[in-house]
């Protein structure tokens, strides 16, 4: 499997870049999910800044339950969350996981602005 999950470096600060993109597959995206979420829970890191890129993926009822189970897995180790890709019926997608875990990740058209972002008020 190709490296879905690593740090990035943006003004000083890391931020953990999740490789979503291209998932055409269920069983490929589940795979991914999986990996990267778990990757995120064994590092035991906290106060993360992170990116998901989901630009050019497929999102089925059972990729979004993955991916809501992700967002509520991660949350703890958290500190801001960006997702990239967000167009269309992918923003009802982002207002879903929201909602399910009480969050507040926010979508961006590219990966400069979610570093941006990111990196905005981080001490």
């Amino acid at each position: 499997m190709k490296e879905r999950i690593y740090p990035i470096y943006h003004k000083g600060k890391t931020i953990y870049y999740t490789d979503w993109t291209n998932l055409l597959e269920e069983k490929e995206a589940l795979d991914a999910i999986e990996h990267t979420t778990s990757f995120i829970e064994n590092n035991n890191e906290y106060n993360l800044l992170e990116i998901v890129d989901i630009t050019n993926s497929y999102a089925s009822p059972t990729i979004l339950n993955a991916i809501k189970n992700s967002a509520k897995r991660t949350k703890p180790f958290s500190f801001k969350k960006a997702i990239v890709g967000i167009k269309g019926s992918k923003k009802i997608l982002l207002m879903a996981v929201n909602k399910f875990i009480d969050g507040n990740i926010k979508g961006f058209n590219t990966v400069n602005e979610a570093k941006e972002w990111l990196v905005a008020d981080k001490l």
